[in-house]
């Protein structure tokens, strides 16, 4: 439980317990509790609050409620798209331990709106941060464009902003804006991801060509091809069709080192080859000196 205090309603949410994983839809109604406009300073408090986020960094103590305040607390701002927000949640994205609240972070970005474009633009543009927490201010670009398609071009431009110095850009970070841009249907961009490609400035594990150009509709997406389980089962090995290993001849034991004929001339000048006597004693006295030497 986090030491700073909070006043009700926002307390509530200290002891809500586990989100579910849903979309945005799904998510509870956090105004229900009597949360409105005239909290949003103390939910900003929260979803900032070191104490809560030392849970997840350093205790990741699943059991602990408080565990999840901070995401209610986020969502909450969501839900009453709070403008106010959108500069001061924005350091949340550096946060390397909290994955979940960052995720998160972007779909309230979508639901705050157009208003918090110009935060999210400054930071995406400061390549101080890292990669990782760019590219989310760049799902949040995108989430604002999906909920409010008079503010599409408007952040469209913003990610085309950046990507356009793709060769100083990070080729992971280059990926995951093309990303957004290809999850956008943004085929204006196009000529200038084709360049960045060809610049082989695009880390192709997080996207390839073909997928942007199957994402824009020009070009026809390869069925997912399923293999045929009755078939699978059919071609399988029977037991016929094992070889069977009970008439192979075992191998051959010797009572003595089998000797060989020696050809080769160096071999020739060697010392006389002891003779194994099968003397466990002399055997191991043997090991045990030569085991000295190394």
């Amino acid at each position: 439980m986090t030491e700073t205090p909070y006043t009700p309603p926002v307390d509530q949410l200290l002891t809500y317990g586990e989100p579910d994983l849903v979309k945005v839809e799904g998510w509870p109604d956090y105004l229900a509790l009597g949360i409105g406009p005239e909290d949003i300073p103390e939910l900003i408090r929260m979803a900032k609050d070191k104490q809560i986020h030392d849970i997840h960094e350093e205790e990741y103590d699943e059991d602990d409620p408080t565990f999840y305040a901070a995401v209610h607390a986020i969502r909450a701002l969501g839900q009453l798209h709070a403008e106010a927000a959108a500069y001061p949640l924005l350091p949340l994205f550096d946060e390397p331990g909290d994955e979940w609240i960052v995720e998160e972070l972007a779909k309230v970005y979508g639901m705050i709106g157009p208003s918090a474009i110009p935060a999210l633009a400054s930071y995406l543009r400061d390549d101080s941060h890292e990669t990782s927490s760019r590219a989310y201010a760049s799902n949040g670009l995108a989430a604002i464009a999906k909920r409010h398609p008079e503010s599409r071009s408007e952040a469209i431009a913003v990610i085309t902003q950046v990507l356009e110095q793709f060769e100083e850009n990070d080729p992971e970070l280059n990926g995951l804006l093309i990303g957004d841009l290809a999850d956008l249907k943004a085929t204006e961009t196009l000529p200038l991801i084709e360049r960045a490609f060809e610049a082989d400035r695009v880390d192709e594990f997080f996207i390839d060509l073909d997928y942007v150009l199957e994402e824009f509709g020009l070009k026809e997406r390869k069925p997912l091809e399923i293999p045929d389980l009755r078939s699978l089962i059919s071609n399988r090995p029977t037991s016929e069709d094992i070889p069977s290993y009970e008439n192979t001849p075992s191998q051959p034991t010797y009572s003595e080192p089998p000797s060989f004929p020696v050809r080769d001339s160096y071999a020739q000048r060697l010392p006389t080859p002891i003779k194994f006597s099968g003397n466990k004693k002399q055997g191991k006295g043997k090991k045990q000196k030569a085991h000295k030497k190394r």
